[in-house]
């Protein structure tokens, strides 16, 4: 391996990874996240539960989230430009 690069990875399922590797480790760099979030099996926006943010360019097509939103009662909300996170 290269000292002091970015690389790309395969990982074992397909997707590329890019990784910092300085000397002997290799450091996993968090993937840029898409606008939309997903509040999964009856969460709301007010509520804690389990929230998913897929990757940017990974998110699904309206016709998946609506069925998502009918039999897991999945809601998508997309965030608004210009507020913090």
């Amino acid at each position: 391996m290269t000292q002091g690069k970015d690389v790309m990875y395969k990982t074992p399922d397909g997707q590329h990874v890019k990784l910092s590797v300085e000397g002997k480790y290799a450091f996993q760099l968090t993937p840029e996240l898409s606008d939309w979030q997903c509040f999964l099996f009856g969460n709301r926006p007010d509520s804690l539960g389990i929230v998913y943010r897929p990757r940017k360019g990974k998110v699904p097509n309206l016709f998946v989230r609506l069925m998502m939103r009918i039999f897991f009662d999945c809601l998508w909300v997309k965030d608004k430009k210009g507020e913090p996170q």
